[in-house]
């Protein structure tokens, strides 16, 4: 077993490109919801942009959403409660019956119906208001309405954010972007509800003091260790790169630190003992989108030259 490039092999079968029919209706429906907020919203807010795995070049196609944030003026709206709810009735009056819209934590859910293709389309719509008056093309920075009970802080509540350093923050990182898709894949598959963003945070940090080789399963085993070994210190801080006075693991209680811990020391120990095993098992392969010249024949088994694409969606 070639744990490295039974993993490439994950990585590559995940690719976005592999469903450009889905991504495509994704990429239809995001752009229309743009242009109605746009439209309506022109004289009070700023251009909206999208957020989330998208933006960050980390989506798998093993689960995705588009997350567009409209960022409003600060006079826009007399409070953040006004502005969520306006948003909200403005989908609800502007999209079709057959379209569900939700209230989320600080989102705005839009489930568009499965069609004769049998693909749902999810966007998540996050409205938010700078932080002060016109500062927002400098600062970037934006406050985030609480419409629920969550990550801590109470419905009714707002919170400071600063979604463009947040991407920044991952630039250029290929290699973490590479194990932060991994662990994504793992969650998926297993079900776990751990904060990708929380696992984002902490790959970067883990690799920041990467001492080892090239090879990928190392850097995997690197992340893994660290993280078993951090999560579950009270001390600790993973710091938001949007807001500094916000630790990311404050509001993981302890139970759910040391579930996160065992999770990854079992993963660990169970690949590097048995990993013609486990390291399908943590980390499947779509063999629906493997090459033609690799299904069938363990995937590891032989290397594989990945035809190059234009177009990279993460």
């Amino acid at each position: 077993m070639d744990n490295d490039k039974h993993l490439s092999d994950v990585l590559y079968t995940h690719k976005m490109q592999h469903i450009k029919d889905e991504l495509d209706k994704y990429i239809t429906r995001k752009d229309e919801i743009i242009s109605l907020l746009t439209d309506q919203y022109a004289e009070v807010s700023y251009s909206p942009f999208m957020s989330g795995s998208m933006a960050k070049h980390t989506a798998t196609n093993a689960k995705f959403d588009f997350d567009i944030v409209i960022p409003f003026k600060r006079d826009a709206f007399k409070s953040l409660e006004e502005m969520f709810t306006d948003v909200y009735d403005f989908l609800c009056e502007s999209l079709p019956d057959d379209v569900q819209i939700r209230k989320q934590k600080v989102s705005i859910g839009i489930i568009y119906p499965t069609d004769k293709e049998d693909v749902t389309v999810l966007l998540d719509i996050v409205p938010a208001r700078e932080h002060k008056q016109d500062d927002f093309k400098e600062t970037h920075n934006l406050n985030l309405y609480f419409n629920d009970d969550a990550w801590g802080i109470k419905k009714g509540c707002w919170t400071k954010t600063n979604i463009h350093a947040q991407i920044e923050h991952i630039k250029g990182k290929k290699e973490e972007r590479r194990i932060i898709r991994l662990l994504k894949i793992w969650k998926k598959t297993h079900g776990k509800d751990y904060k990708s963003f929380m696992l984002e945070l902490f790959t970067i940090k883990a690799m920041e003091s990467y001492p080892g080789g090239c090879g990928l399963w190392e850097k995997v085993k690197y992340v893994l260790e660290y993280i078993s070994d951090h999560v579950t210190d009270e001390k600790y801080q993973l710091i938001d790169p949007g807001n500094s006075n916000n630790n990311v693991l404050s509001t993981m209680d302890t139970i759910k630190r040391c579930n996160l811990s065992s999770d990854l020391i079992m993963i660990k120990k169970n690949i590097e003992d048995n990993p013609s095993t486990y390291l399908s098992y943590y980390f499947p392969v779509k063999t629906e989108f493997l090459p033609k010249e690799k299904k069938g024949m363990g995937y590891g088994e032989e290397s594989v030259s990945y035809p190059p694409t234009a177009k990279r969606f993460g």
